[in-house]
């Protein structure tokens, strides 16, 4: 082996290599974008002749419009599908054979569209769009992490940015072979879908002939006289000890160690920060507006005086811009580095950005602008191929170990698919509600992006792995004295923990738990107008005359707030149901109720009764505010204490699910019509039945089993089937030291609670944050959204869409912080959430009073709305969902869910009945009655409320007893026989 210094120069194997695996690879993704601009009007009259042919129905535009956006955005849901799957496929292929066997993706979709036209069916380009998109996800993935590999060090950017420079070359290739002259045509669209088999067939050709990964042959197959033969080969010379050693040292570190799955890198420490910088610069890249700066291309030259059949030539200009700017990225990575190129690019981007808005607000007034704006379009996405587009996929290569790389990957490859289908699905709207200021947003992200990576990212050129890892390791760690040969030990351990059927019995939970109320609130909204007409026509043929326009009003107030009503009496019985029949029996009683409130819902139509909607909307609400106690409850008792706050959290993600889901199935293009409106309010009969099926297949709740029945080795056998685990002896005592407290003592009442000195503090700590939820402003906001939409010039049509926003803005936001609550602990998301919801209220009182002022203060306006979601989804949404799980013992936690409920339902109920007179009578300033509620919340949170964050039930009433008998000094013993009083 040679002791040489690092070899000069590209060896000619490893570049073929690179152009082999990146023609089939990320060429395809710039490819398959590109080609599907130039048949736009081919297929959309496709669509239209097939419908003819077999309904003969002529869609309507806006439905040929709608078809189409599913055909070019689907693509990014098998992108991001493709994403999930990358990551398991590599480990067990290998990068090269994953490589070709993705290949199969492709050439069936392929197939698929060719044969599309002949067989009358956009249906099949549908799912040609679905397995190119599969292939394209894959080989974001693998591409990027099989170079990163493959590559000596001094070489690794350059290698790993030629990902970025095939993806623009397939751009531009895209836009050429969409020419009219070439495949653009009317009787050659097919074709052009098809073409992407071309690069895939190149690929199978060429690309057996070149080794596999090095790293992989050795530190995950353990073949090092392999890996030394693909050294060899892609180097063209004696192998280096030097960089042999580096690949054994990292082998020697993960010795042991199994691929991390995904999951765990969000557990795991010594990651935290590669895998925020990761998911932080993954999404940049799709929210800094690069893809949609070519939506607006074609309307800037045009306005530039370019013709129309002479726009398509200057938009090739564009993918070229981008091509030729990731081929100078390549030559530069090397010598001026990772963090230079990305945050110059990203600072580069946000200088056009506000140039760009510039130029399109005075276009109009200032003749030359529409040149000027030409010019930002160039500028932007060369600042773009410079930087963000190039070192994006090396990341996780460099920062990653051999074991958590593939589930990076997966993570940065989800970020990336998912956001690039967000941007696809809103970007219109942006356009038409912001119009020329419609590129602030990517501007401001583009901003903090680079203010993030100036902050925050170590430089990793020309460095190893471990020196990498050692800088992050000063974040990760940052003021705790621990060693970094720790590290792989630690790792090693939190992989080892399987939860896997716990996460599942969450999910069964939520489908038919707390997902059934936040869809039965959100989807309500949408029928409206059609149960309006409903009620009306009813009471003409009952009574032969139409209801006044108050008694319908007054029947649709009953309609909506019943379920207040009803939720509050399923949580009154959700004290006396899970004591006498069990957690488990009691939820599936539940579905039972809501299995019977969606048969109601379906035939109040045909039986011509608004009462039976009524009646259907109130068992609905019993439904939910049983369900969602007795959810919490199940839960918080079959969760090890670690992991308590993360999965009791799960059940705040189910509400924003359920609000999205509601809003997304509410549209008209969905069943938000006339003849629909019955099945929509059906709809939470099927998550019912699919809980009613499936929990069957889990066990009781542990803790009931054992404290309240009796059953150690059912508890027993419960905790074992759940969490996968034989040593159960500490979570056993703590079970058996709750027990012998409440020895001789039945469940508790909710007189006994309100009574009790000995649960006072923890009754507060319940009561603040669970009327918080209702008093803290949100639902408030929601009402005030649709006025702030209408005066920022958003029209009608287009609110309900601007609503699913917010609702999908504060699922992702709960999702966040049920990754944070277990490491920020509960008292700091929920106190400092108050406090910042206040402060932003307050801010947004202010710029409602001077709205009329300025026409851009509507926008700031959207933005502040925006913000006290976000917030109010990090920190008091999710986290008082928690809170009856960790702060009372068995005996009284029933009842400690039926006060909760009860102050939930009945502060909602009042809130749906008061806010109208509240806003009638304060205007803008009725936010400030909430900001007080919050400030105090806050204060009562921060100053009083004990940390529940990875401690017993034990624990937890030991701190709140210092709180109960503080003024007498009664030791811990005495609260025995205050409890049993």
């Amino acid at each position: 082996m040679s002791q040489a210094g690092e070899q000069k120069g590209t060896p000619l194997t490893l570049v073929l290599m690179v152009a082999s695996a990146a023609i089939g690879g990320t060429l395809q993704y710039g490819y398959n974008l590109a080609i599907m601009n130039a048949p736009t009007t081919f297929i959309q009259a496709f669509i239209n002749e097939t419908f003819w042919d077999r309904w003969e129905l002529r869609l309507e535009e806006y439905q040929v419009t709608l078809v189409w956006t599913i055909i070019v955005s689907i693509f990014s849901l098998g992108g991001f599908a493709g994403a999930l799957i990358a990551g398991p496929m590599t480990i067990r292929f290998g990068r090269k054979k994953c490589m070709l066997l993705n290949n199969i993706f492709l050439m069936s979709g392929a197939v698929l569209a060719l044969t599309s036209r002949a067989a009358r069916s956009f249906e099949m380009i549908l799912l040609s769009r679905v397995l190119v998109g599969i292939n394209a996800g894959i080989s974001m993935n693998v591409q990027p992490m099989y170079f990163g590999e493959s590559a000596p060090k001094n070489l690794r950017g350059a290698i790993s940015l030629s990902s970025a420079v095939f993806t623009a070359f397939g751009v531009v290739l895209g836009q050429v072979v969409g020419l009219k002259e070439i495949l653009g045509s009317e009787s050659c669209w097919q074709y052009l879908l098809a073409s992407n088999a071309i690069p895939g067939f190149i690929q199978l050709l060429t690309l057996p002939w070149f080794p596999e990964s090095p790293r992989y042959l050795l530190i995950d197959k353990g073949d090092k006289e392999a890996c030394i033969n693909a050294l060899r080969r892609l180097r063209g010379c004696e192998v280096q000890s030097s960089e042999l050693d580096e690949i054994l040292q990292e082998q020697a570190e993960t010795k042991g160690m199994r691929p991390k799955r995904p999951w765990e890198l969000f557990t795991d420490r010594s990651v935290r920060w590669q895998l925020i910088s990761v998911m932080i610069i993954s999404s940049a890249m799709q929210l800094c507006g690069n893809d949609s700066i070519y939506f607006y291309a074609s309307y800037v030259f045009k306005e530039a005086g370019i013709s129309d059949d002479k726009i398509q030539y200057v938009t090739i200009g564009t993918g070229t811009c981008e091509f030729t700017a990731c081929i100078m990225c390549n030559l530069l990575i090397e010598r001026k580095g990772r963090k230079f190129m990305l945050a110059g690019g990203f600072i580069l981007m946000t200088m056009w950005a506000i140039v760009f808005t510039i130029a399109l607000s005075l276009e109009t007034s200032v003749p030359w602008m529409s040149y000027l704006s030409m010019g930002c379009i160039f500028t932007y996405i060369l600042s773009f191929g410079m930087g963000p587009a190039g070192v994006t996929g090396i990341l996780p290569t460099e920062i990653f170990n051999q074991t958590a790389r593939p589930a990076a990957y997966m993570i940065a490859g989800s970020m990336m698919w998912l956001n690039l289908f967000i941007i696809g699905m809103i970007f219109p709207f942006i356009v038409s509600g912001l119009s020329e200021y419609c590129f602030v947003p990517f501007g401001t992200v583009c901003l903090l992006s680079a203010l993030y990576i100036v902050l925050f990212l170590p430089e990793t050129k020309g460095k190893s792995l471990s020196v990498i890892t050692s800088e992050f390791h000063k974040l990760n760690f940052k003021g705790q004295d621990r060693s970094l040969e720790s590290l792989p030990k630690a790792q090693y351990q939190l992989g080892e923990l399987q939860y896997w059927r716990l996460y599942l019995l969450s999910v069964v939970l939520g489908i038919g738990g707390s997902f059934q109320y936040g869809i039965q609130v959100s989807l309500i909204a949408s029928p409206a107008e059609h149960i309006h007409s409903f009620v009306n026509h009813t009471w003409i043929l009952r009574y032969g005359s139409p209801v006044s326009e108050s008694t319908n009003q007054l029947i649709w107030s009953f309609i909506v707030a019943v379920l207040s009503l009803g939720a509050w009496a399923g949580a009154i019985h959700s004290g006396s149901l899970p004591v006498t029949y069990g957690r488990k029996k009691a939820l599936l009683i539940n579905n039972g109720v809501a299995i019977i409130a969606a048969l109601l819902m379906v035939f109040s139509q045909m039986a011509k009764s608004f009462e039976m909607i009524l009646l259907g909307r109130f068992l609905y609400g019993y439904n939910v505010g049983l369900g969602l106690s007795v959810h919490l409850m199940y839960l918080g008792e079959s969760s090890p204490k670690q992991l308590r706050g993360f999965l009791t959290l799960t059940t705040s993600i189910f509400i924003g699910l359920g609000k999205v889901t509601g809003q997304i199935i509410g549209i008209k293009e969905i069943m938000g019509t006339e003849e629909m409106w019955p099945y929509l309010l059906a709809i939470s009969g099927i998550p019912a039945i699919l809980q009613f099926v499936m929990l069957f297949l889990f066990p009781e709740s542990p803790r009931y089993l054992y404290i309240d029945k009796g059953d150690i080795e059912g508890s027993r056998n419960a905790l074992q089937w759940l969490w996968q685990e034989n040593n159960l002896k500490m979570e056993l005592d703590d079970m058996q030291e709750e027990r012998e407290r409440a020895q001789g003592e039945k469940a508790k009442t909710v007189k006994d609670v309100l009574c009790s000195r000995s649960v006072r503090w923890q009754l507060l700590t319940l009561a603040i944050p669970c009327a918080g939820v209702q008093f803290c402003g949100i639902n408030a906001l929601y009402f005030y959204a649709f006025d702030i939409f209408r005066e920022s010039g958003v029209p009608e049509d287009k609110k309900h869409y601007l609503a699913i926003g917010i609702g999908a803005t504060e699922l992702i936001t709960i999702t966040l912080c049920s990754f944070l609550i277990d490491r920020a602990g509960r008292k700091k998301l929920m106190g400092i959430g108050y406090l910042l919801m206040a402060a932003t209220m307050c801010v947004l009182t202010v710029t409602l009073s001077f709205k009329d002022v300025n026409p851009h203060i509507p926008y700031v306006n959207i933005g502040l709305i925006f913000c006290v979601i976000c917030i109010y989804g990090l920190g008091p949404s999710g986290v008082s969902m928690a809170l009856p799980a960790d702060l009372f013992l068995q005996a009284w936690r029933p009842s400690a869910y039926v006060i909760s409920g009860t102050i939930n339902w009945l502060g909602m109920f009042l809130v749906g009945m008061l806010f109208g007179y509240v806003v009638d009578g304060l205007g803008q300033f009725c936010f400030l009655i909430f900001v007080v509620y919050s400030v105090f919340s806050a204060g009562f949170i921060l100053y009083f409320v004990p940390e529940t964050k990875g401690k017993s039930m034990v624990e937890i009433m030991e701190d709140f007893n210092k709180l109960n008998y503080k003024s007498r000094g009664e030791n811990f013993e005495s609260t025995d026989v205050a409890t049993k009083l």
